[in-house]
């Protein structure tokens, strides 16, 4: 399984850089933990991108971990009623 941590910002200005990281890890690897805790302002466009994560380590049969995602990210997930989408079958409960 790889692990990657996510750090600073995770807005739409930084998104499609990390959604090419993400892709090729994805293409490569046999699982994917996601290291969120060090994530300082994230929008709307890294939940979908979260999202997107999710759904395709569902259709490659690929283990996926989002792991201490930060308050923030958690009240903006409930916020947009996506909280069971993306944290339901998440081994390590979110911090809020």
């Amino acid at each position: 399984m790889t692990e990657l941590i996510l750090d600073d910002e995770q807005t739409i200005y930084q998104v499609r850089d990390t959604y090419l990281q993400l892709k090729s890890i994805m293409n490569e690897s046999k699982g994917l933990s996601l290291s969120l805790s060090q994530i300082q302002e994230c929008d709307c466009t890294f939940v979908q991108l979260l999202l997107w994560v999710k759904h395709e380590a569902e259709r490659q049969q690929l283990p996926l971990q989002l792991l201490q995602p930060p308050t923030a990210l958690v009240e903006l997930v409930s916020l947009l009623g996506l909280s069971d989408a993306l944290f339901a079958s998440n081994q390590e409960m979110p911090n809020g």
